[in-house]
């Protein structure tokens, strides 16, 4: 049995973090800075930018939007829970369908989700 967010660590964090580098990459930031800014290991911000590591989907232009106002954000340090923005967006891949997630369908963040904000509010800003 796979756990709800099983694919998304394996499939879609993956390429969301590829993205992600390539955007803030492509807006001047070094490989040290972004590997910061991510918690992840310079040699992951490499992998990522030379494309060994990262997309195996691909991505709706709502998720390619949200990803780029995610790197925007994080360039002006206007990130509250970078925990619910890729939960967010990690949901708006699961929702275009690419993926075969059996009969029990797509995580439902109601139900498992342990990121979601006390107030029941689902949306990061």
């Amino acid at each position: 049995m796979k756990l709800p967010c099983e694919t998304g660590v394996w499939i879609i964090l993956p390429c969301i973090r590829a993205c992600l580098v390539q955007e803030l990459t492509a807006k001047g930031l070094s490989q040290k800075k972004v590997s910061t800014m991510l918690g992840i290991t310079p040699a992951s911000v490499s992998q990522y930018t030379s494309k060994k590591r990262g997309c195996t989907i691909e991505l709706c232009n709502d998720a390619i939007a949200s990803i780029q106002q995610l790197a925007d954000d994080l360039i002006t340090d206007n990130v509250e829970h970078m925990g619910l923005r890729m939960c967010d967006i990690c949901m708006q891949v699961r929702s275009q369908g690419v993926l075969d997630e059996g009969e029990d369908g797509p995580c439902i963040r109601d139900l498992v989700c342990n990121l979601s904000s006390p107030d029941g509010r689902h949306h990061a800003t």
